[in-house]
């Protein structure tokens, strides 16, 4: 690439793809898979339902065991998370996030190599039901925010060959629009606490809280056109 345009680029995507370009070109059944995904559009309620008290009760002895999420120096964020489907042997306070999990073992992962369930699902069975459903998950996890917790907006895999979707619970009672916000592709979504939403987190899309204890569940789920099917029927529009 000539010198004049690299102050342009912020991912190298023109880059790796003269390295390996089979790497960003779909196949028919990757885009089958996301044109149906369209079809849901950027947000869509699911027919599952979470009991947060249930949850509540089983995460409790989890208090101690929450770990900071992609730590950042000199910038206080109260974010926290426990991981529920990890790399095999993982615990739930391993590394959560894919830059730390792949600085942790040396190689490159990937969202769907985290398929292996942790001690903490094990333990929450209030969350069986929806985990189940797609089993076996790539990575999963619980995030925490606490007041002033926030994620800056972002996308996650925009590549139409990401190998998975995502799914997000809302898991505790401080997820309204006076505790939390979700904001995608510049909408503030009504969340609601027990809520679980499909939500196409290739937009940009950002968080906040107000409030301590904001807890959401995100799933990302292999992307297969079996699992495409089980998204559609879950959803409440038909």
């Amino acid at each position: 690439m000539e010198d004049r345009f690299k102050k342009y680029i912020n991912n190298n995507f023109i880059g790796a793809h003269r390295d390996n370009p089979e790497q960003f070109i779909p196949s028919v059944d990757q885009l089958q898979c996301e044109q149906q995904l369209a079809m849901l559009g950027d947000y869509t309620k699911l027919k599952f339902k979470i009991d947060i008290k249930k949850f509540g009760q089983e995460i409790e002895s989890y208090d101690n065991d929450w770990v900071n999420y992609l730590p950042r120096d000199g910038k206080d964020n109260s974010r926290q998370g426990l991981m529920l489907w990890g790399l095999k042997g993982d615990s739930p306070s391993d590394s959560l996030s894919l830059p730390e999990a792949r600085q942790r073992v040396g190689r490159k992962v990937m969202e769907v190599d985290f398929k292996y369930p942790t001690q903490l699902y094990k333990d929450c069975k209030s969350l069986h039901p929806l985990l189940d459903y797609w089993k076996p998950l790539g990575r999963t996890i619980i995030v925490n925010s606490g007041a002033g917790g926030w994620f800056p907006p972002h996308k996650d895999q925009p590549m139409l060959t990401r190998n998975t979707f995502r799914v997000c619970a809302f898991v505790s009672k401080n997820v309204g629009h006076d505790a939390y916000e979700w904001v995608s592709d510049g909408h503030t979504w009504p969340v609601k606490s027990g809520g679980v939403y499909y939500i196409d987190t290739r937009k940009t899309h950002r968080t906040h809280s107000w409030k301590p204890d904001s807890m959401h569940l995100v799933m990302n789920i292999p992307k297969t056109w079996e699992n495409v099917m089980k998204l559609m029927s879950a959803t409440l529009n038909y």
